[in-house]
């Protein structure tokens, strides 16, 4: 990773948190040519209203949600936005078995994304499912611990340049 991953992963970050969800924030952002292009975080759709209730039913939140890569997708379409060739940074969760088959459908050539081994949590199945078949698609996967030190401190890992 250089420091422009690391400056992306922390956009990333940001992005997540914005969602309301009160247990788990994911955000993602796709990126071209160094410059973000289009932004998506967990949440429920447009014209639901996150009320507390919906919220703090886990049941009822997971069937309402939709994933922060799948709300960058939704995003880019509506503002004429292709993610093909970008890079997709993800802070929260690993990709999951669902919104991989969106990035590889939105020619994205590149995901940065927690380690599923360690932030995978009970979700790692279908994470490693996902990460198999972006590979198999001609996705470059790049993990990363969300817990590095380094995304605080770029200054101390990562070589001034570039």
């Amino acid at each position: 990773m250089d420091k422009w991953d690391i400056r992306f992963i922390r956009m990333a970050r940001e992005v997540a948190s914005w969602s309301k969800d009160p247990s788990t924030q994911v955000g993602s952002i796709a990126v071209k040519n160094k410059k973000i292009i289009a932004t998506g975080y967990n949440g429920f759709p447009k014209n639901i209203k996150d009320r507390s209730k919906d919220l703090y039913d886990r049941e009822r939140k997971l069937k309402l949600t939709v994933h922060g890569e799948m709300n960058m997708i939704y995003n880019a379409v509506e503002h004429g936005v292709k993610l093909e060739g970008s890079t997709v940074y993800i802070w929260g969760l690993p990709t999951c078995e669902d919104c991989w088959k969106g990035l590889v459908q939105t020619g994205v050539s590149r995901v940065v994304m927690p380690n599923i081994e360690f932030e995978g949590g009970k979700w790692k199945d279908g994470c490693n499912h996902a990460k198999k078949f972006m590979e198999i698609s001609d996705i470059n996967i790049t993990e990363y611990l969300m817990s590095w030190p380094g995304l605080d401190y770029e200054e101390n890992y990562i070589s001034r340049g570039k």
